[in-house]
Order: C-alpha cells, then structure tokens, then sequence
C-alpha cells in the first residue's frame, strides 16, 4: 500500500514544535524537514535566526 506525502508527514512526529503567545493566544506550529537532509532543526532554526538579525 502506497501512502501520499501529506499521509506520511501526518503519520509522523514533527522534527520541531514552536509554541508563541501573542495578545493572550498561544499559536503552536509544527515542523518538518526533508529526513534525507544532513542538516539538523538546531542547524536550521540557527540560519533563520541569523537570516532574521541582517
């Protein structure tokens, strides 16, 4: 049996969770990465954060 992409990334458990409260609503987002990738989310989550601070 052959699943979809969508059907395997809900099946499974995300590579990061990011949990934010704005204005007294919390906003949790999910994350998934390619598991082919060398890159960990720690390497990741550092390239946005930098990308953000130029």
């Amino acid at each position: 049996m052959f699943f979809s992409d969508k059907e395997q990334a809900a099946s499974r458990k995300p590579d990061g969770i990011l949990t934010k409260k704005i204005n007294g609503k919390s906003f949790v987002t999910a994350i998934y990465f390619d598991k082919k990738s060398k890159e960990t989310f720690q390497d990741k989550l550092l390239k946005v954060i930098h990308s953000k601070g130029k």
